[in-house]
């Protein structure tokens, strides 16, 4: 993949709820599909497909309002989470909604995002009353915490290898006030590196496909922006520069393109950029 950084073309794409709505509202999440075919997204509580990359004719995936986040799998099906009575119910879900549980447990289940091989989901839970992540075999259904820290993490997004997970956590680092950082957790051998540094609010990483660059929101200039940094922490950039939010963003499966939500004055859209 090639950057050249600073020169970015916009593609006016807008993904609409509704054929006849001109803005999203409450956009809580977006993906990619792996095959390039698919956008989903999170509005209003409900998780959405259109194709991409304009997402047209968009149909609802989920039953009813109760999720704030969902990702596609390899495949045509996806992951969500929702706190039913009984408790937080993890799905694995088909593009036409048919849906059938992979875990149910008291304490959240958050965030979720599937491995490249589609056999794990990494997610955010508390077991313990602390915030951590949280590694399910889709194969055995064992759960592995993955993290034990005093301050919580959040947004985890597998490299492709399938090896390592970019998150932000929430931590206090020596005299620093704490902020959410980006970082990048080796699940072999449970190293933990921290690639962002910089005191403001930095959120859901998301590796390109050729795992060399992360994508990430982030107030580092005032304004929410998306901004593209090296996977070693160099060569960070920001991707956009407005004056609305811009978050959630997610990678085509090329990775010459990257969409994202940004909050305008009437809602939500969708909008797509080039990298050059």
């Amino acid at each position: 993949m090639t950057l050249a950084m600073g020169i970015v073309f916009l593609v006016l794409l807008t993904l609409t709820a509704v054929p006849t709505a001109g803005e999203l509202v409450g956009l809580t999440c977006l993906d990619w599909s792996k095959d390039g075919r698919y956008i989903l997204y999170v509005a209003g509580g409900e998780v959405w497909v259109g194709w991409a990359p304009e997402g047209r004719k968009p149909w609802r995936v989920s039953g009813g309002p109760g999720t704030d986040w969902a990702r596609f799998g390899p495949g045509d099906w996806l992951v969500y989470a929702t706190l039913e009575p009984e408790g937080y119910v993890l799905w694995r879900s088909d593009l036409e909604g048919r849906r059938e549980p992979l875990l149910s447990q008291r304490t959240s289940i958050l965030r979720p995002t599937v491995s490249p091989d589609g056999s794990k989901v990494a997610f955010v839970g508390d077991r313990d009353g602390q915030v951590d992540l949280y590694l399910l075999d889709l194969d055995s259904r064992e759960v592995r915490r993955l993290t034990f820290t005093p301050g919580p993490e959040d947004t985890p997004d597998f490299s492709p290898d399938g090896r390592f997970l970019a998150f932000v956590g929430l931590w206090e680092i020596g005299s620093a006030p704490a902020s959410w950082e980006v970082f990048v957790l080796d699940l072999q051998d449970g190293g933990v590196e921290q690639v962002t540094e910089d005191g403001h609010f930095d959120w859901a990483p998301r590796f390109s496909p050729d795992g060399e660059w992360m994508a990430f929101e982030s107030t580092s200039r005032g304004s929410s922006d998306i901004h593209l940094i090296r996977r070693d922490g160099s060569e960070r950039v920001a991707f956009t520069l407005d004056r609305w939010r811009d978050a959630f963003p997610c990678w085509c499966p090329l990775g010459d393109r990257i969409a994202y939500g940004s909050l305008r004055s009437g809602g939500w859209v969708i909008l797509v950029d080039r990298i050059s």
